[in-house]
């Protein structure tokens, strides 16, 4: 080899070490910490068509799947990156880190949300990477959960893998990793262990089909669920990570039934002021609405240095004790409140369920508004900034009180949510309305076909075809998606238009 040429190799090298080194730093952190290890390796296609489908289900599970990424396919990424396609969320490409990433490695292609939690992906990239016998990584779950629960699995990995026969390598981090760092907590805990297991290769098919039917696409999603929940759960499953309700210690004899209370709440059903930002509410970004008195936003988190955690509600005066059981689902005791529920113990996710059983919207009285004889407000806020995804002829022109339905024939710009203004966000049983410096826009629930949520409390929409976000301020993300969810589904019912939402 010459000198151009051995010096070439070097800055190559140079270059691969330098990607890896964060990840090598993390690595040695997590087996610090946690005593990260990582069991099945073997498993993990070093030739050949291969499918990796990983998971994320808390922000340890985000960092490991860069992690295994680089560290474990390393030598498939740098040595054939014209074999690899990695999928990332279109939504990461908001940031400029990924936005570089995506520019100098042309193995990274965007998930672009159709809808929520399922993602439209541009899949034929991939199909005919698996063709030559290359690399394909994804999250088929396509986003992450509040409460450690699965997703539904999305079709994407199914249409590749029916269509091209290519092995599935599921790389799944234990349910342990997800009580060090929910998404609903600002900051890592400094105890628990972590595993990264890498599951046995299998097929959806023995040879590629042509054709793929609904039929074929859900029960390929079933077998990749359940290769999922055996690697995340283990023997016991997820009734076992949840546990059962207990009550003073013993299971209760009959089926646990809570029903909101609203009269519970009279005495002091005032308006709830919150201060500083919402990622600072922990617990409560999840139980936005009292399980006992179904009164909204009238939850509090107590996360003292020292001491018992809690959580009180500040319209009946509920209050529950809060355990972090390492490697299962959070646990809440109510330790003050009604007679016939001290002493309850119950899984964060448990509680949640109870929370939404029964959910109906309530409506709110506000001025200011044109409403037609049957619309009702259920949710009010103000400073709510409103970005359409670019290109959108609202950054061009505006013509009446109806948002474009349909984006311009230009490419799409990954990331790129430039805000028209801040203003006033009504949900009503008809539509959303926002008023702001440009004016008035309805986007009616007949004309939404989706509706998810972006990081915390960003509501996110696609009016037809055109995708919306709504800033969201110190609002719960959770909150507004239920309401906006349940209404986005009544009208698709009433008039038979398809509409899909985030499943949290």
């Amino acid at each position: 080899m010459s000198v151009k040429g051995r010096l070439q190799h070097l800055a190559k090298r140079l270059r691969q070490y330098l990607i890896m080194l964060p990840w090598l730093v993390l690595g040695f952190v997590m087996r610090v910490l946690y005593g990260f290890r990582v069991e099945g390796a073997e498993n993990l296609p070093s030739e050949g068509a291969h499918i990796v489908l990983q998971s994320e289900f808390g922000m340890i599970c985000f960092l490991l799947s860069g992690w295994s990424s680089i560290m474990l396919l390393r030598e498939r990424f740098f040595e054939s990156p014209d074999r690899v396609v990695s999928y990332m969320q279109e939504q990461l490409f908001a940031f400029s880190y990924f936005r570089g990433a995506a520019d100098q490695a042309t193995f990274i292609r965007a998930l672009i949300p159709h809808s929520a939690g399922r993602l439209a992906l541009s899949l034929l990239d991939g199909y005919r990477v698996l063709r030559r016998g290359g690399l394909v990584l994804m999250n088929p779950e396509g986003d992450m959960r509040w409460d450690g629960r699965p997703l539904p699995i999305g079709a994407a990995a199914a249409w590749l893998g029916l269509h091209t026969a290519a092995p599935i390598v599921p790389v799944i981090p234990s349910a342990s990793a997800y009580d060090i760092w929910p998404r609903w907590k600002m900051v890592p805990s400094l105890r628990g262990r972590v595993v990264l297991r890498v599951g046995q290769p299998f097929r959806l098919c023995d040879t590629p089909q042509e054709r793929v039917t609904d039929q074929d696409l859900e029960r390929a999603s079933a077998r990749i669920r359940e290769g999922f929940d055996e690697l995340r759960y283990g023997p016991e499953g997820l009734d076992g990570w949840i546990g059962p309700p207990r009550r003073n210690g013993v299971p209760p004899e009959e089926p646990v039934r809570i029903h909101s209370r609203p009269e519970l709440a009279e005495p002091r059903r005032l308006p709830i002021e919150r201060d500083g930002p919402v990622w600072k509410r922990g617990m409560t970004l999840v139980l936005w609405r009292c399980p006992v008195c179904g009164t909204d936003d009238a939850l509090v988190h107590q996360r003292p240095w020292f001491g018992q955690r809690k959580v009180s509600c500040q319209a009946c005066e509920t209050r529950w004790k809060v355990n972090r059981v390492i490697g299962k689902d959070f646990r809440l005791e109510v330790v003050a409140g009604p007679p016939d529920l001290m002493g309850l113990n119950m899984a964060l996710s448990t509680w949640y369920d109870q929370m939404m059983q029964g959910f109906e919207p309530s409506p709110v009285q506000v001025s200011g508004v044109d409403l037609s004889p049957d619309e009702e407000v259920y949710l009010e806020a103000h400073n709510v900034s409103l970005s359409p995804h670019r290109p959108n002829a609202l950054f061009e022109e505006r013509t009446g009180r109806e948002p474009p339905k349909t984006q311009p024939p230009d490419r799409p710009q990954l990331g790129d949510w430039p805000s028209i203004g801040e203003g006033r966000l009504l949900l009503t049983n008809r539509r959303l309305h926002w008023s702001g410096p440009v004016g008035e826009l309805d986007f009616r629930w007949s004309s939404v076909t989706a509706v998810y949520l972006w990081l915390i409390n960003t509501l996110a929409v696609k009016y037809g075809s055109a995708p919306y976000r709504f800033s969201l301020e110190r609002e719960v993300g959770l909150k507004w998606l239920t309401y906006a969810s349940t209404m986005a589904q009544r009208a698709a019912e009433a008039d038979g238009h398809a509409v899909t939402t985030s499943a949290f």
